[in-house]
């Protein structure tokens, strides 16, 4: 009885301590979705890069878009 809590407690560890390293759980987990676009625009939001870098990268990630667009037609 006592081995089966201790590892009940060592997998519950794993398994909170696992989403903060690599992400891997569902807890607190962001979604995959965001499209490279919307995290561009999220670290604009924060300030993490300036406007003319924003400016750049999202020029380049629309013409990346359309060329993705086009080669599957």
């Amino acid at each position: 009885m006592m081995i089966g809590l201790i590892l009940i407690a060592i997998l519950i560890y794993y398994m909170f301590d696992s989403s903060k390293t690599r992400g891997s759980c569902c807890i607190n987990h962001q979604s995959h979705s965001d499209s490279a676009l919307d995290i561009l625009n999220e670290r604009y939001a924060r300030g993490e890069i300036n406007s003319e870098e924003y400016l750049e990268r999202k020029r380049e990630l629309t013409e990346q878009k359309q060329t993705i667009s086009i080669k599957k037609r």
